[in-house]
């Protein structure tokens, strides 16, 4: 569901044609709806092809964060042109920005007794946070950090289950042992890490349903991991199944959660990141206000 969506802006990845295409596709709809007042528009896009998936006409739970990280006051401006009052036209420029801002959702999982805590259509967050940073490492931490995720320090758990996710991990597992990391993994995953990354140094533990030792669940209760990232595949939702079982024990025993293969690889990269400027004698954290993140400054 978009409003668990981890959101980055400006954004980092998005093609020039992308962008392009994205704002000539909205100017259409607004023009060809009539539409005065704020409304928002999902795009699916790939490969610079852009097609809509719905279009409502009301604000977007990310109106706030998105006023904030360009300092524009998007409702104020949407009322006056509903009430039929003049408004000049704002030019915002993404590219001339000096910062990156992150929102990321907050989630009550260990609230709900048994519930699930994966992603699907439905959505599941009760929050979220935004927080600023000179790049979208920096600015993704924080906002993660924020909604209550603590940082990992040793011991991380891998458990994959499609294909496509388990080759898109390899590099970044690879990074989290050059960052000094001791990786643990179910079996497939595991095997999958020592036959094509060459990871002999993972551990293999056994699922909460395979009562044998090293077992994930014992691990998790005796607090001897400080990250789970789980990916399930369209097969993992069963209440009974070993995918439930572990992410309901990471949340149980207040283990940091990941389910989602690009939330996963980008916290990874900003741990990297984080670590490299770190040994390097060099402060990872900028503080500022948030009047000094998004004003102009003099040059």
């Amino acid at each position: 569901h978009s409003g668990d969506a981890s959101l980055l802006l400006p954004a980092q990845k998005l093609f020039v044609e992308t962008h392009r295409r994205v704002k000539a596709m909205g100017q259409k709809l607004c023009r060809a709806l009539k539409i005065s007042g704020p409304f928002n528009i999902q795009f699916m896009c790939k490969e610079n092809e852009v097609m809509v998936i719905e279009c409502n006409l009301r604000a977007s739970r990310s109106m706030p964060f998105i006023s904030k990280t360009y300092n524009v006051n998007f409702i104020a401006m949407a009322t006056r042109i509903m009430l039929g009052l003049p408004q000049p036209a704002v030019t915002i420029q993404p590219i001339d920005m000096d910062c990156v801002a992150a929102k990321v959702p907050v989630f009550s999982f260990n609230r709900l007794k048994n519930s699930d805590p994966r992603l699907g259509v439905e959505m599941q967050s009760t929050g979220e946070v935004a927080c600023f940073g000179q790049n979208q490492y920096e600015a993704f931490l924080k906002a993660m950090i924020s909604a209550g995720f603590k940082l990992p320090s040793k011991n991380i758990l891998l458990s994959i289950g499609p294909s496509q996710q388990k080759q898109e991990i390899l590099q970044y597992a690879h990074i989290l042992v050059d960052m000094g990391f001791q990786l643990y993994a179910t079996k497939s995953t595991a095997e999958f890490l020592s036959s094509q990354g060459k990871l002999d140094s993972c551990i293999t533990v056994y699922k909460p349903h395979v009562k044998r030792e090293p077992n994930v669940i014992t691990m998790l209760t005796a607090g001897k991991l400080d990250l789970v990232i789980n990916v399930p595949d369209s097969m993992d939702s069963q209440a009974l199944s070993d995918g439930f079982a572990l992410r309901r024990a990471a949340v149980d025993s207040g283990t940091p959660l990941v389910v989602d293969i690009k939330n996963a690889i980008l916290l990874i990269m900003s741990l990297q990141r984080k670590s490299l400027r770190e040994r390097s004698g060099r402060h990872f954290w900028s503080f500022q206000s948030w009047q000094e993140y998004v004003e102009p400054r003099d040059a």
